[in-house]
């Protein structure tokens, strides 16, 4: 696609080192470790698990605008995003994008249990990473995945990790109904290529507010929620919905829209001044999480 790549640098660039660690086969993670704060305590920092979009068909961590969005939270937000290289379509059909989540989600509380050892991954050491504060984040279809695995796990005793929050930005809700509405032959035939063979767009994890989708009741689980909507995005209205379906049973549900722009604007503008509000808002709602 001629998306421009970036090499992992452990040396701090603009305030932030990243690197990168195999988990299995295919399944890798970029670890952004934000510089200490000149004149702050040097304290362990919150961390986030980051999936990206790309209509579970392309995309990586290294690409440029996934590394850099990623980076400038990590500096904004003074916390350790962990962003996921998973499987993609159509070579892999979803699920296994969920599962590789999943098994990032459990690698992470892993690293979790042993800070105790000091046998942690050396960036996500006790004396660097909050485990306590933790949170679960994505963009477009990466939102679609975290949301699945902030379902799976809320029942799950993560301990010592506890998710504190989720950011869903942009989320890629699809459905049949609004098929027409997606104006881009290209990004409808990723998704049918994505979606097991013999689903459609009203799958489950790509719209949970389908009849036949689960009850999306275990996110209670979960203190914290952010939704952010672009306003020209034809997933506007569903992404509405979903916020006011699940404001009803999970405790604080914060609705953040981006006025008169589409979809993964953040990524293609990121010095629009719309992608510099969406940025400061993702970091207050972090520390915010963090301190209540």
């Amino acid at each position: 696609m001629g998306v421009p790549l970036v090499e992992a640098c452990a040396e701090f660039v603009d305030g932030v080192a990243s690197r990168d660690v195999q988990l299995r086969d295919s399944v890798w993670v970029r670890i952004f470790l934000p510089q200490a704060q000149q004149g702050a305590p040097n304290t362990p920092k919150p961390v986030v698990l980051y999936a990206h979009g790309g209509a579970y068909t392309v995309g990586q961590p290294n690409w440029l605008p996934f590394h850099a969005f990623c980076s400038t939270l990590s500096k904004l937000s003074h916390s350790i995003w962990v962003s996921l290289s998973y499987r993609l379509a159509p070579a892999h059909r979803l699920p296994p994008a969920y599962d590789d989540g999943s098994l990032a989600l459990h690698w992470l509380r892993a690293q979790a249990e042993q800070q105790s050892s000091c046998s942690s991954d050396p960036w996500l050491s006790k004396e660097l990473a909050d485990f306590s504060n933790f949170f679960l984040s994505g963009d477009s279809a990466g939102a679609n995945i975290v949301l699945k695995v902030a379902m799976d796990a809320a029942s799950s005793n993560l301990a010592p990790l506890c998710i504190k929050g989720l950011l869903l930005i942009q989320p890629g809700f699809h459905s049949e109904a609004k098929r027409a509405m997606m104006h881009d032959k290209e990004n409808e035939e990723r998704y049918d290529r994505a979606v097991p063979i013999g689903e459609t767009l009203d799958y489950a994890p790509i719209n949970p507010l389908h009849t036949t989708a689960p009850r999306l009741t275990p996110l209670a689980a979960y203190p914290h929620i952010i939704v952010n909507a672009s306003e020209t995005d034809f997933r506007y209205e569903t992404t509405i919905h979903f916020s006011e379906a699940i404001r009803g049973f999970c405790p604080h549900v914060q609705l953040f829209v981006s006025p008169g722009k589409g979809h993964a604007f953040h990524l293609d503008h990121p010095d629009c001044p719309e992608a510099h509000a969406l940025h400061a808002e993702l970091a207050k709602f972090m520390n915010t999480c963090t301190v209540s």
